[in-house]
């Protein structure tokens, strides 16, 4: 398991370890010098030109550090510290001496000819406390940097940036090609416009060690998880694999119920059954015919209540549409359902209805319930604007868990899966899962590993299932360009995975 970190937990890490343990801050720099200069040798073996840009804390002083080391190394260093002198912490200062007593030189002004001359610049201006945007000196040094470097390696996090929600603090932040972060993830390089400036991040041991695993700290889930999917056993059948219910589709519409159903069976379910208007059926048997169909083009009770005892769970939403009849059809799945409900898409959107959301509340307080929001929906649910919520993610997909007692997949380039006492990250997709159907085929991947319980925990499942999606994304974009990856492609890559 991967640990995330807020900037705050990670600084009362760092208390502990050098109040409790007794490890001085100066040998904690130490450490983190040697492993930056370790992943610059691996990532840029053949390297010799280096700048280093310091700040007056104890990122400069991880700064003036590293700086040192590839010195010592025989490579050719110029390192520059900005920022008041009276304001440089005390292990800047140990650190400033220990490098002059080697011989390193140390500036105190950066040029874009001693940028353009380099081949690695290395940001050690701010860490993980910044609070406001980059100004002055640091503001000019950020903007000559992104201009002119060859390459950037950031230390612990691009300048810039707010360490929790990844938001660039002001006007601009450091765009690096490599970021070495100490310790633990922190949660800002995963969110929000640090993730993109990040580049490729390496966590990095240093001595740095939380003292309980299970206070309250987020995690990022990793391909171990595809182990929690328990084998088939060999007397299986299709009945005993699930009976998936899926009501999806509208009169025009069909795409969506058709990906999420396909979804579905390429995950393993074992009888899927599609519930849509009555004009799909013909389309989608066509071309799916190992799924069940019935259709509908009036609100039916007797024949939806059938559907819904039929099945151990349901997926509704997708291309479902909002009138009156789509409300009426997800308001008595709501009231009736006594298995685990999966909404996504135009599922959400009538949920977000005031005179649904009570509905809702209550349907989840006697059955497992799993949403799947894109931000635009969660906008809509959560009456935040997505501005607010692209910062927040994971206090208003946990407050949403908490509030409705459900499971939130909150979709983005990271998604949060939030629940009642904990929240994940998963990062296993890319840019490839920006193409129209994905989020059907994922909600399909997700109501599957849920009916065939493939883990008696319904969230593991839904863990699972997203982060299998994200890999199969990344997968297709390998054959098909990132650009090139249709939703179909996404399902194609599930039976490798």
């Amino acid at each position: 398991m991967a640990i995330v970190l807020s900037a705050c937990q990670m600084q009362a890490c760092d208390n502990r370890t050098i109040n409790d343990h007794g490890v001085s801050s100066l040998v904690l720099m130490e450490r983190a010098a040697l492993k930056v200069v370790e992943v610059i040798e691996k990532e840029f073996p053949e390297t010799c030109r280096f700048l280093v840009v310091c700040g007056p804390g104890n990122n400069g002083g991880d700064g003036v550090a590293i700086a040192r080391l590839l010195h010592l190394k025989g490579n050719e260093v110029k390192c520059i510290i900005l920022g008041n002198q009276k304001k440089y912490s005390p292990q800047l200062q140990q650190e400033i001496s220990i490098a002059e007593s080697y011989g390193l030189k140390i500036d105190n002004k950066l040029d874009k000819t001693a940028v353009e001359k380099t081949d690695i610049t290395i940001d050690a201006m701010f860490g993980i406390g910044l609070t406001r945007g980059l100004s002055g000196d640091f503001e000019n040094a950020a903007n000559i940097i992104r201009s002119s470097a060859k390459k950037v390696v950031a230390v612990d996090i691009p300048s810039g940036y707010d360490a929790d929600c990844g938001k660039c603090l002001g006007e601009v932040g450091i765009c690096a090609d490599v970021t070495v972060t100490f310790a633990y993830m922190k949660k800002g390089l995963l969110l929000g416009d640090c993730k993109a400036a990040a580049g490729k991040v390496y966590t990095v041991d240093v001595g740095i060690y939380i003292d309980d695993a299970s206070s309250g700290y987020s995690d990022i889930v990793e391909a171990d998880i595809i182990k929690s999917i328990e084998k088939r056993p060999v007397n299986a059948n299709k009945g005993s694999c699930g009976k998936l219910l899926i009501i999806a589709g509208s009169e025009s519409i069909y795409g969506a119920c058709y990906l999420s159903a396909k979804s579905a069976l390429a995950t393993g379910a074992g009888l899927v059954k599609i519930y849509t208007h009555r004009n799909n059926i013909v389309s989608i048997q066509q071309n799916l015919p190992e799924a069940m169909y019935l259709g509908y083009d009036t609100f039916n009770e007797q024949e939806l209540l059938e559907q819904i005892r039929w099945a151990d769970t349901i997926l509704i939403g997708p291309g479902l549409g909002t009138g009156a009849l789509s409300k009426k059809i997800l308001k008595k799945t709501l009231e009736e359902s006594s298995t685990p409900i999966v909404i996504d898409a135009d599922g959400l959107n009538i949920v977000a209805d005031d005179s649904v959301k009570p509905v809702f509340k209550k349907a989840a307080m006697k059955n497992p319930v799993v949403i799947t929001p894109h931000l635009k929906e969660m906008e809509r649910l959560s009456k935040l604007p997505v501005s607010q919520i692209n910062y927040n993610m994971e206090n208003v997909a946990k407050n949403f868990a908490i509030e409705n007692n459900c499971i939130v997949v909150l979709k983005n380039f990271t998604t949060i899966i939030a629940e009642r006492n904990s929240t994940h990250f998963v990062t296993s997709g890319s840019e490839a899962l920006a193409t129209p159907g994905s989020g059907d085929v994922l909600a399909g991947a997700i109501a599957s590993l849920i009916v065939q319980k493939v883990n008696t925990s319904i969230e593991i499942a839904v863990e699972t299932a997203t982060f299998i999606h994200g890999v199969a994304g990344v997968n297709a974009s390998k054959e098909h360009g990132v650009r090139g990856v249709l939703a179909s492609h996404i399902i194609e890559n599930f039976p490798n995975i």
